[in-house]
């Protein structure tokens, strides 16, 4: 009778265990899940920027931008490396944007760059989150090196032409 009850209450502690790491492993799950999700959504609204950018900044700097914006999609792609349909989504995403900045813009003009200006700033900030683990993934090292964060942290020195 005695082993029955010890039994019962091992039986109790190993249920217990298991439904709390249960509970741990699905509450870790459930956030890569929701980390997957909003780093899959930053892609995809990056990639439809960089269409709008490529349009707008193609008529109004094609010297300098022409293929710009289109080989920073690409970029990405080639490092995300992502499964082909979340790929897929993100080159739909950069051909509709682009596609609509042709029949928004048809040319250069003020509201054009402006609006480019617009949309450059929010792929700042989404480029910001998606850096940000790695931001806090080399703070943790000691011998990392200093990684600048574009206009987060102070300008870079100016060096002095004169010193040799």
């Amino acid at each position: 009778m005695l082993f029955n009850v010890m039994n019962r209450k091992f039986l109790a502690l190993i249920g217990i265990a298991a439904l709390t790491a249960h509970a741990v492993f699905s509450s870790a799950a459930a956030q890569t899940a929701a980390d997957y999700q909003q780093r899959h959504s930053d892609l995809v609204s990056l990639a439809s920027i960089f269409g709008t950018l490529h349009h707008i900044r193609r008529n109004c700097e094609p010297r300098m931008e022409a293929d710009a914006w289109r080989n920073r999609m690409k970029r990405i792609v080639e490092l995300e490396d992502p499964q082909p349909a979340a790929r897929e989504e993100m080159v739909k995403a950069f051909n509709r944007a682009y596609r609509d900045a042709q029949r928004r813009f048809p040319g250069c003009s003020r509201t054009a760059e402006d609006y480019a200006a617009a949309r450059a700033d929010a792929g700042d900030k989404i480029v910001a989150r998606l850096m940000a683990p790695l931001y806090e993934a080399m703070e943790s090292y000691e011998d990392a090196p200093q990684i600048w964060r574009g206009n987060i942290s102070p300008s870079p020195p100016i060096i002095d032409q004169d010193a040799d």
